[in-house]
């Protein structure tokens, strides 16, 4: 009998994982009566306010809360907001030399058009935030956890990502000087918008997605963390 002859398998097609964009369902605040920053102080929190150039300076917010504002033209000195909350607002050109927020939440926010020197948010907790359009210098965000974080159109100096867990992060049109990932948790972390001139801490980039440029930039780094000596 004449022996059956299998077809040759056609190898699958290799299936390219495509980074889960940010989950954002931003809103501006409506129907917002004005308010005063000093009533802030006192009564440690603010909720369907506008706050419209206005200036805060030396004042501890810790803890406080702020839901469903707006920020127009803000400065804000030296001011403590250790361990605040942030949620469903909008800060329009905010200015703040000094933002000490550490172990702060940020939810449902939009920053934009803003400049902030040192933005102090190590232990952080940020989710459905998009900062578009602003300039910032060290962005400590050390231990913090991020979900659902756009970065659209900014200038960081260095933005510090160090034992940081990080889920479904996009960089839009963005220059970072120095991107430090040492021990971050990442996924779903899109670069590809990103132009980076350093990095610290190069296995961090697990579970993120970088251009072939990029990499082809990169490569003069992964060789000298690899230990490889290239030569022609």
């Amino acid at each position: 009998m004449p022996t059956s002859r299998r077809a040759p398998r056609r190898a699958s097609p290799r299936t390219v994982p495509v980074p889960h964009p940010p989950r954002l369902d931003l809103r501006a605040p409506a129907d917002l009566l004005p308010g005063e920053l000093r009533e802030l102080v006192v009564s440690q929190h603010a909720e369907g306010l506008r706050f419209t150039e206005q200036t805060l300076t030396g004042e501890d917010l810790t803890g406080a809360r702020l839901v469903e504002c707006e920020l127009l033209d803000v400065e804000l000195q030296d001011v403590a907001l250790t361990g605040a909350t942030v949620a469903e607002s909008r800060l329009v050109r905010l200015t703040s030399p000094h933002l000490a927020a550490a172990r702060s939440t940020w939810r449902a926010v939009e920053i934009l058009g803003s400049r902030v020197g040192v933005a102090e948010l190590h232990d952080a907790g940020l989710s459905e935030l998009r900062i578009a359009d602003s300039k910032l210098d060290l962005v400590n965000l050390r231990g913090a956890l991020l979900t659902d974080v756009v970065l659209d159109g900014c200038t960081l100096t260095e933005l510090d990502l160090g034992a940081a867990k990080v889920r479904r992060m996009q960089v839009r049109d963005c220059g970072i000087g120095t991107l430090d990932l040492t021990g971050a948790d990442l996924q779903h972390v899109d670069l590809r918008g990103a132009r980076v001139s350093r990095i610290v801490g190069l296995a961090g980039l697990r579970g993120t997605t970088i251009s072939p440029e990029q990499l082809m930039d990169l490569a003069p780094a992964f060789a000298e963390h690899l230990g490889l000596d290239v030569q022609d």
